[in-house]
């Protein structure tokens, strides 16, 4: 990888990362008041839908932004582009799309089949 490709790189993650500091303090349960009453027992499940929804968002956004963290402390020790399981180079085309990933795409796909119980 060319310094000028990890530079780009590193552009791209600070952008992102800038975004989604903006964006999970967005995320998260929203607090109610205890005055506050639903109409009825759908008002309150579709309440606690969303909240969950939100919930989950914020959670996905936060492991988002500690992989960038991870990226950008990579790039600075020299070690950014390289799989975490098997230390070969991750495709350049792959940290492009996805600049914060930690493993290249056999072993991502390895990770996610032993995660679906497929071995």
């Amino acid at each position: 990888m060319t310094k000028t490709e990890i530079n780009q790189l590193r552009k791209s993650l600070i952008e992102q990362q800038s975004e989604m500091m903006g964006s999970v303090g967005r995320h998260g349960v929203a607090a109610t008041s205890g005055s506050e009453s639903l109409a009825d027992e759908n008002e309150r499940a579709d309440r606690v839908a969303d909240e969950m929804i939100e919930s989950q968002l914020g959670y996905a956004e936060s492991q988002q932004l500690k992989g960038i963290a991870i990226a950008l402390e990579k790039i600075d020790a020299g070690e950014y582009g390289v799989c975490e399981d098997c230390k070969k180079e991750i495709y350049i085309e792959r940290l492009k799309a996805l600049p914060h990933v930690a493993l290249c795409i056999d072993c991502q796909s390895k990770k996610e089949k032993v995660a679906a119980g497929m071995f």
